[in-house]
């Protein structure tokens, strides 16, 4: 009951005092209507995009990866270009194709200009990630065409800077295949004059088919040096043969002997060698497959950063804004005047109660 009677009585000294309270609430809404007038309106103009997959940037897949290509990127593509929305680079860049110092009457003697500027910019520019993985440039001026002008002046600098992003990865591996490829062809050419002096130490011309021919040729000279043999034999074994048949069968067995002596030598020199010529064969095999899947790459990464290719995917372009985004006069007006309706409501408070207590006294006795 008593917390009744007090709220009645407070409700009585509001409505005792309410032409106060309307009256001043009235002249501050008024002074923030006439405040609110003189400031100039500013217009939003915003542009939407989505980033896009580095591998747009690929013409081809690069050796044995896949060839499926994402179209939109991941996250870590999205943070590149928000970073990139927000960076020095981008704000510089607005700075002086707009001409900035001049349009928000910024005087560039000041110490301070830069730093004046940029409190100013930040204001005006701004960019946000939507909650569907977007980036909105928006950026607020008086003049809504430069607003548009210049929101979409910044998506196609972040567009540009996040190609060079790219295109500066891209680079950088070209040089680090460059100088792969150039150790690689210093180690290919060492494998071939080593390979070449092997060869030529054990008499090797083709390790795949000369073991084949020796195969070969043993068995035709054995027979014949067998059929040699056994002639001179019968020839030696009559009587009344001339001695030139016996000197000419004698020296095509001595031939045929020293002939297989060299293609018996020739054989063991093929075998002691052959494991060496195998793999080395083998080696220069690998190295030169790796070489040509390398000289690949670097065709690909080449063309991909020659290519022209977009890093983001423009969902809406920046329009010239018909209506202004602030002030907002209405909002301003209604609550200047509900704050001076509660402080005045506070302070009768306060001003009843300091007189019923007479806290004046209180206080000068203490």
């Amino acid at each position: 009951m008593s917390q009744n009677e007090n709220l009645l009585d407070v409700i009585a000294l509001l409505y005792k005092w309410k032409k106060l309270i309307l009256g001043a609430s009235f002249l501050v809404a008024v002074i923030a209507a006439g405040a609110s007038l003189l400031k100039p309106n500013f217009y939003k103009a915003s542009t939407l995009f989505y980033s896009a997959s580095s591998d747009l940037a690929l013409p081809m897949p690069i050796g044995h990866e896949s060839n499926k290509k994402f179209i939109y990127g991941t996250d870590n593509d999205l943070d590149r270009l928000f970073s990139i929305s927000n960076s020095n680079a981008l704000k510089g860049f607005l700075i002086e194709k707009f001409d900035l110092y001049n349009h928000y009457e910024v005087n560039q003697e000041d110490p301070l200009a830069r730093h004046k500027l940029s409190l100013k910019l930040n204001k005006l520019y701004q960019t946000q990630k939507t909650k569907y993985d977007a980036i909105s440039v928006n950026v607020e001026d008086t003049d809504p065409e430069f607003a548009a002008r210049m929101a979409n002046a910044a998506r196609e600098k972040i567009n540009g800077l996040a190609q060079k992003v790219i295109k500066d990865s891209y680079a950088k591996q070209i040089k680090s295949y460059e100088q792969g490829l150039s150790k690689k062809q210093s180690n290919f050419n060492h494998l071939m004059d080593s390979l070449g002096r092997v060869k030529a130490k054990y008499g090797i011309f083709s390790s795949d088919s000369q073991g084949e021919a020796y195969g070969s040729s043993i068995v035709d000279v054995e027979g014949k040096y067998l059929n040699a043999s056994a002639m001179l034999e019968v020839l030696q074994s009559e009587s009344n043969v001339p001695r030139d048949s016996i000197a000419r069968a004698s020296a095509k067995k001595i031939g045929l002997q020293k002939q297989l002596d060299k293609l018996k030598k020739d054989i063991v020199d093929f075998n002691n060698g052959y494991p060496i010529v195998k793999n080395l064969e083998r080696i220069t095999r690998d190295q030169s497959a790796q070489m040509n899947l390398d000289v690949t790459r670097l065709t690909v990464l080449k063309n991909a950063y020659e290519s022209d290719f977009t890093a983001i995917h423009v969902i809406e372009k920046a329009e010239v804004p018909p209506y202004k985004s602030r002030p907002k006069r209405s909002i301003l007006v209604v609550m200047s005047a509900v704050i001076m309706t509660l402080l005045m409501s506070l302070w009768v408070i306060i001003r009843d109660q300091y007189v019923k207590n007479d806290w004046k006294t209180t206080f000068q006795n203490r």
